[in-house]
């Protein structure tokens, strides 16, 4: 491998500071300093490379994300900009002609939006917009569902099914299935889908990779389910496995753990690593199964705990992983939830070693801010999701609640630790359109609670050296510093003397992964 020297760069540095040159030798950073010390090692260098001034950054790390599920979701209808019944059915029929399928798959449907005041009063109203094959599409937050007819039979649900969990799926005044389900019932019908090949998988998740490079990304914190494995393992084979892979996998694994160790061991260690495993503790406000401390505005209940905690084998596995010394990461979005999470993490005797971590933690009560930084728990949080939740806040959390929508930057102010993810596919998977909502709170509902705004330069080492440390990682990546694996990101525009509202506009020059170059802005020059 060749070695390159870096001149004439604005090298951002998480402590704030800036470097002018760096070089890259063996995959690896081995010099970072003024320009003047690099004109001193010049012969040292196979290759010069002057940057003319452009911004460096370390390689972003999105914490948490879907890979495969991503990839597959990127091949499927799309409903992120559709905003009625009609679009909707206009947009399902386009599909089908366009595509040879025998399911309708879907995601990222506002359904509070678009089926406002619907008719509870019939049978299954999506036979109205679409009968004619099995359809499955997906609220935005992906814990609530549309199905049509076709799709409730061959997954053998039907409203007289007296094992059906009631708060799960809707019922008509008629006593039918109007279509709309959550959580384990959405599932259920999920599960019923066929899965796409090995190499349907392989060839999506190729493409969302270098999706993923595009937006200057080159390690991720995965979300893995067991299938996801025979995935990384072929790409690998075929030296398509261009990004560093973190990887969680269910808690009702965990016996299973040596098994897929010893599965991917063929994997270097530095794309693939099993870090821990993940959980869910709640639902998701769209679809108001998230767990409150008081009830939905109009409604009867304040959410939703899972099987694996309402069974408490949650906490039973919870010791098991904590004493085999693997992190946990637990999906906790309302504030009650978030608050019992970390109430589970301050009894386990190794949670501030383990850096266990709350996922999304979108609502927390002031007086659990310092518990984070106490019990060393980390707030690995999406910014993102706010663009999506700001109306839902309004219509459907009681007044106290909404000043604790997204509020987690004050669990920094008190001492602990937040990386930044997107939960792709749930939303984009943009990292600046990520930073420019954390940083702006700007949505399209209006500046939603100015006073959560996160400085520019937090959200970069929420990026980077913090998503690092937050996969028990930081020595090897997440800063240009000497010995760390030379993955880096040469911007078009310097994101620090952009204005705010433009953040989603800046573009990658370079994406490189262990000093290989793996995008290129052909636009750029």
């Amino acid at each position: 491998m060749s070695s390159t020297l870096y001149i004439n760069a604005k090298v951002w540095q998480p402590d704030g500071s800036y470097t002018e040159s760096f070089g890259v030798n063996n995959g690896h950073f081995d010099f970072s300093g003024s320009n003047a010390e690099a004109e001193t090692l010049k012969d040292k260098y196979s290759k010069i490379t002057d940057l003319k001034g452009k911004l460096v950054l370390p390689g972003l790390i999105d914490g948490h994300l879907h890979l495969v599920n991503g990839g597959v979701m990127m091949k499927r209808l799309d409903c992120s900009r559709i905003d009625s019944v009609a679009e909707l059915k206009s947009a399902i029929e386009a599909y089908v002609s366009n595509n040879k399928v025998n399911w309708v798959i879907g995601g990222n449907l506002d359904l509070n939006k678009v089926f406002e005041n619907h008719d509870t009063t019939r049978g299954n109203i999506i036979d109205d917009i679409f009968s004619e094959l099995p359809l499955y599409i997906t609220n935005y937050d992906y814990h609530s569902a549309i199905c049509n007819s076709k799709a409730f039979a061959l997954a053998g649900i039907d409203a007289y099914d007296t094992n059906l969990p009631k708060d799960e799926i809707e019922i008509s005044s008629a006593g039918k299935l109007t279509g709309f389900v959550t959580e384990g019932v959405m599932y259920r019908v999920y599960d019923t889908i066929p899965p796409p090949s090995l190499k349907e998988k392989c060839d999506a998740v190729y493409e969302c990779i270098k999706m993923l490079h595009s937006y200057g990304i080159t390690s991720v914190g995965d979300i893995t389910l067991p299938g996801d494995i025979d995935v990384y393992l072929e790409l690998y084979r075929q030296n398509k496995l261009s990004i560093r892979i973190n990887s969680y996998i269910p808690f009702d694994e965990f016996e299973n753990l040596q098994y897929y160790i010893d599965k991917t061991a063929k994997i270097e260690k530095d794309y693939f690593s099993i870090v821990g495993f993940k959980a869910f503790w709640d639902g998701a406000l769209g679809s108001e199964t998230a767990l409150f401390s008081q009830n939905y505005k109009g409604r009867k209940h304040n959410g939703y705990t899972t099987e694996i905690v309402r069974s408490g084998r949650i906490y039973e596995l919870a010791e098991k992983i904590d004493a085999a010394g693997k992190q946990m990461i637990i999906h906790a979005i309302g504030d009650k939830a978030v608050s019992e999470v970390l109430e589970l993490y301050a009894g386990l005797p190794n949670t501030k070693r383990l850096r266990h971590r709350i996922e999304h933690a979108q609502h927390i009560q002031p007086e659990d801010m310092d518990k984070f930084g106490e019990y060393g728990v980390i707030a690995s949080v999406q910014p993102l999701h706010l663009k999506y939740d700001a109306r839902t806040v309004f219509e459907k959390l009681p007044a106290r609640l909404i000043p604790l929508t997204h509020n987690y930057y004050h669990i920094t102010k008190a001492g602990g630790i937040m990386n930044f993810g997107t939960d792709f596919p749930i939303v984009e998977a943009d990292p600046f359109e990520n930073i420019r909502l954390a940083v702006t709170r700007d949505t399209k509902y209006g500046e939603f609670t100015p006073e959560h705004k996160i400085p520019l330069y937090e959200c970069l080492k929420a990026y980077t050296i913090n998503n690092a440390y937050a996969s028990h990682n930081e020595n090897a990546v997440g800063s240009i510093t000497n010995g760390k694996v030379a993955d880096f990101v040469i911007m078009d525009e310097d994101i620090f003397e952009m204005d705010e509202e433009s953040l989603n506009k800046v573009t990658i020059f370079e994406t490189h992964l262990g000093g290989n170059l793996e995008y290129k802005n052909k636009l750029s020059f």
